[in-house]
């Protein structure tokens, strides 16, 4: 019973990480919702890689992982950060109004 939760603990998790990179469309075609969904699985295993291949501190019977080293949040933040500079995307918004702040008097 306990191996079985433990599994399905495993696969829950897995799908939720991948839904946190999965990127989020309005679409209805099955090819563009699937491709994205698969972006996710590799960003995820992207992640899970770098912690057992690099981050991990190597010992006898496999190697120890320290999950707080790297999160899975901040690697998201790092390629958003990233396309934002290689597309040169604004993140602002042109107003024609002032706001109340830059209102001198």
């Amino acid at each position: 019973m306990k191996q079985a939760y433990r599994t399905r603990f495993g696969i829950e998790t897995s799908y939720r990480q991948m839904n946190q990179c999965r990127i989020r469309t309005t679409s209805k075609r099955f090819e563009v919702r699937f491709l994205y969904v698969a972006i996710g699985f590799l960003l995820r295993n992207l992640w899970i890689w770098l912690h057992h291949a690099v981050l991990s501190k190597p010992r006898r019977g496999g190697g120890e992982l320290h999950l707080e080293r790297l999160r899975l949040r901040t690697i998201l933040l790092w390629l958003f950060e990233a396309a934002i500079e290689m597309y040169s995307l604004v993140d602002t918004t042109l107003s024609e109004r002032l706001l109340p702040d830059a209102v001198t008097s």
